[in-house]
């Protein structure tokens, strides 16, 4: 029986588990296992606490860094961490004046740690310096690749980010090569591979050192991997999105898969400065419903699987009148006769009671949503501009207005950002904005603008200078002075201001706001997603030249073949002196598309891809180590 993609995706399930039994298993005893927060949300789409106790487990708590946890003369204690140094550090000074006091025979190790996914080497020199070694048994576990939705993979690793683009560590790449490799394994090895930035070279070199494969059993599932860095299309991130599970992301936590909606703290209330927040929480302190939670799987809820890419405008009005509805079909009950209503009862009113749960709960979430945004068009509009450079001191003046109106700490540094990554941002132009910022929201977070021009999201900030070189900010840029991202949106025709929006077809803004003619309808009709043209051009390509022609100006994409690595045009070059055209990768013949995206994707990248997939019949699956709103770019700069 043929297995389709999607099941081999789900797959990854079982192959986590073995993995973890394999670990498990290898330690005799009577276990206890003690989780740090952050892994039991990821955990439990590996597996349950039933499974656990059947391997083992006798139960399960909580990691407090603050308390350490006793335990028995004859219990097995195993801690699950993530691979910080941080937390490992503070794990071995809980464990170090218990391990010594007991001095328990070495060959019976009580005290195990699985760090998540790697177990670095200084791990077990610092288990050395701390007098620990031969006591405590260090263990690593990857779960690789978790199955959140359609289409929709994840890593669950929310720190490569903040390690690759803000602190230059490039450590947690190799757990991701190895994950990648993992999917060759169960899904085939692809006809090509595309990567565009140095981090995706980079995990592509990984793989190949990882050895050959074994000889497939079954045919490739995808045709083509595309391997994109973060850095290479920042405003796919940083750019507002107009859809719903983007939106959904912008305000709540996610929490592996699900969103937190808890009406009186989100990701919008806390990061307003104290004046704001104290303001508004006096406003609705007054009613704090119980927090309740959102999958975001169309699979388990249908109300979410709807409506998950399509405009925010179109579903909040969907959500209401599907309210009214169901109020409408419960009023049926007074109308019926006795043998009707039990048969009612029995069948349907339970279905409708969980639907309209699930409704209500959406509802909510909407309202949320719309309250805490805000004015929308304004912030859109503003974005809109700072893609087509309008006017240089009028968009920082706005960025200014709304540092002081709202306050928000990391999405007005996030609008500063944009602005410097599609236009630039001058010198002095980010001293008086970082002056005013550190004003408002405290001093002691100077830093996070060195972190955050690491990143390449911001220029360096340096001393400040009395020369007098403010004209650049009273004089609009030349046309001829383009950006790295105006020349590349300009040459694949990334912003719908410059033509004709995607590849093949035309789009309007007034259009894309309202129906899915493009797949900038996911930025309200004005900008297309790196990772969706790309995918777009290769799926509509006949050969090679055409690719080439359409992907040679952009410096640092990369095409990697069975026989080496080359560039777009030097690969069509070699098919046409060699006369090997027959060879040619293009057309695709199997139009599977797998796009990873190394320092996390976003839902609106994940919206235009499937719009892209339908448009063309093609299945596109896009992952990356995690799934990230604008707002967790900018707020891993201050969590170093």
């Amino acid at each position: 029986m043929d297995i389709t993609l999607e099941k081999k995706l789900q797959g990854f399930q079982l192959v986590a588990q073995e993995k973890l039994q394999a670990i498990l298993c290898s330690i005799p005893g009577k276990k206890e296992l003690i989780l740090e927060p952050a892994l039991i949300k990821p955990l439990e789409h590996v597996c349950t606490a039933s499974w656990l106790k059947l391997k083992g487990i006798q139960r399960i708590y909580k990691h407090d860094a603050a308390q350490s946890m006793p335990r028995a003369a004859d219990q097995v204690h195993i801690y699950m961490i993530r691979s910080f140094l941080a937390t490992f550090t503070t794990l071995l000074q809980q464990l170090q004046p218990l391990a010594l006091a007991e001095m328990p025979d070495i060959s019976m190790k009580m005290y195990h740690i699985v760090c998540v996914p790697s177990c670095y080497s200084y791990f077990q020199t610092l288990l050395e310096q701390m007098g620990l070694w031969g006591l405590v048994q260090l263990h690593h576990y990857n779960w690789d690749f978790i199955y959140f939705d359609q289409g929709v993979l994840s890593l669950e690793l929310p720190n490569l980010y903040e390690s690759v683009y803000l602190q230059g560590n490039t450590s947690p790449l190799p757990p991701v090569a190895q994950s990648l490799r993992l999917l060759q394994m169960v899904c085939g090895h692809p006809s090509v591979v595309l990567s565009y930035g140095h981090h995706s070279a980079q995990l592509v070199e990984m793989i190949q050192a990882l050895g050959k494969l074994p000889d497939p059993t079954n045919s490739a599932e995808y045709g083509a991997w595309l391997i994109i860095d973060r850095d290479k299309d920042y405003p796919a991130s940083l750019l507002t999105p107009a859809i719903y599970a983007g939106l959904l992301l912008e305000v709540f936590q996610q929490r592996s898969g699900e969103i937190l909606v808890d009406n009186s703290k989100n990701k919008i209330s806390t990061q307003r400065v104290e004046l704001l927040q104290g303001r508004s929480q006096m406003k609705g302190s007054a009613q704090s419903p119980k927090p309740c939670s959102i999958r975001l799987n169309s699979t388990a809820d249908e109300i979410y699987g709807d409506n998950r890419y399509k405009h925010f405008a179109q579903v909040s009005s969907l959500i209401r009148a599907q309210v009214k509805a169901l109020g409408l079909e419960l009023q049926k009950l007074n109308d019926m006769q006795l043998e009707e209503m039990h048969d009612y009862v029995a069948r349907k009113l339970p279905k409708l009671t969980e639907l309209k749960s699930k409704v209500l709960r959406h509802l909510n979430a909407s309202e949320i949503v719309i309250k805490m945004m805000g004015n929308f068009r304004k912030l859109q509009t503003l974005e809109e501009d700072i893609l087509n450079n309008v006017s240089r001191k009028k968009l920082l003046g706005e960025i200014d207005e709304l540092l002081t109106t709202d306050g928000q700490r990391f999405n007005t540094l996030r609008l500063l950002c944009l602005l410097h990554h599609c236009v630039g941002v001058a010198p002095e132009e980010l001293q008086m904005f970082a002056r005013n910022y550190c004003n408002l929201v405290g001093h002691q977070e100077l830093s996070v603008f060195q972190r955050l021009g690491q990143a390449g999201l911001l220029p360096p900030l340096l001393p400040e200078k009395k020369a007098p070189t403010k004209l650049l900010s009273n004089l609009p840029l030349p046309k001829f002075q383009q950006t790295e991202f105006q020349a590349n949106a300009n040459r694949l025709r990334l912003l719908t201001s410059f033509g004709d929006g995607q590849d093949g077809g035309g789009s309007s803004k007034n259009q894309a706001s309202n129906t899915q003619s493009c797949p900038s309808f996911v930025f309200n009709g004005t900008y297309i997603p790196l990772a969706a043209q790309l995918c777009s051009i290769l799926l509509k390509s006949s050969n090679a030249d055409e690719v080439s022609s359409k992907l040679t100006m952009i410096e640092g994409l990369t095409v990697h073949l069975d026989s080496g690595k080359t560039s777009p045009k030097a690969y069509a070059t070699q098919l046409k002196t060699t006369n090997c055209t027959h060879q040619d990768v293009f057309p695709l013949k199997l139009r599977n598309l797998f796009i990873f995206i190394v320092g996390g994707a976003s839902y609106a990248e994940i919206a235009a891809c499937d719009f892209v997939a339908k448009l063309t019949g093609a299945q596109i699956t896009v992952a990356s180590d995690s799934l990230m709103a604008g707002s967790d770019f900018i707020a891993a700069a201050f969590n170093n």
